[in-house]
């Protein structure tokens, strides 16, 4: 038993370090404004805006697959209304790439790598990031294939940011699976961890080493 709980401790202490707080990942600050933190914050008023925004700054690299939006080049190719009628308006990832290969290596010709999906971004790198990065890619990273395109428009940036934050979040329904899903595995780990107790038990007493 003791040991059992041992083990239980550790695995919680190494997933809390893995996802909630990394002590090998980098820390870094960013700095963002009150009041255009406010604005990336508030996707019910400024995430169409965004969109558009991003649409207009943005998709010549980038694509936010989680919503149908995808490189310009992809756009306004024939190919994309055919797949999505086929695959619906977020198409597989393996079907997006092998389909569109040539748009995305003529992207990779350009700047050295395929400029990433945006889809999840805003999950991984927090909207503070993405303001300072967004705003001056060079001064967050140096030498990076990333061009100023919104280099002194703070409030617009923090407007993509929230399109982003939108895209990021699930829905309500979708909240609630994940939810639902993430309480019944826990208790489905601990009926049969007690139950792996109970027959342990039993089976050494058969033995007579309990």
């Amino acid at each position: 038993m003791i040991k059992s709980i041992f083990f239980t401790l550790i695995t919680l202490v190494f997933f809390y370090i893995i996802w909630i707080n990394n002590i090998f990942a980098p820390h870094e600050r960013y700095e963002m404004p009150a009041q255009y933190a406010k604005i990336a914050e508030d996707v019910k008023s400024y995430a169409k805006e965004g969109k558009q925004l991003f649409e207009q700054n943005c998709q010549a690299c980038h694509s936010v697959r989680y919503d149908g939006v995808y490189i310009s080049s992809v756009q306004a190719n024939p190919k994309l209304q055919t797949l999505q009628e086929k695959y619906g308006k977020v198409l597989p990832r393996d079907v997006y790439e092998s389909v569109f290969y040539e748009d995305l290596m003529g992207l990779k010709e350009s700047f050295g790598k395929v400029p990433p999906d945006l889809s999840t971004i805003y999950l991984v790198k927090g909207k503070e990031y993405l303001y300072a990065f967004t705003l001056e890619p060079q001064k967050v990273l140096p030498g990076t294939s990333m061009p100023p395109v919104m280099t002194g428009r703070p409030e617009e940036t923090a407007k993509i940011v929230a399109y982003l934050k939108s895209v990021a979040e699930p829905s309500p329904e979708e909240k609630s699976k994940r939810v639902l899903m993430g309480v019944g595995t826990i208790a489905y780990l601990i009926v049969m961890g007690v139950l792996l107790w109970i027959y342990k038990g039993r089976l050494l007493k058969r033995m007579g080493l309990h």
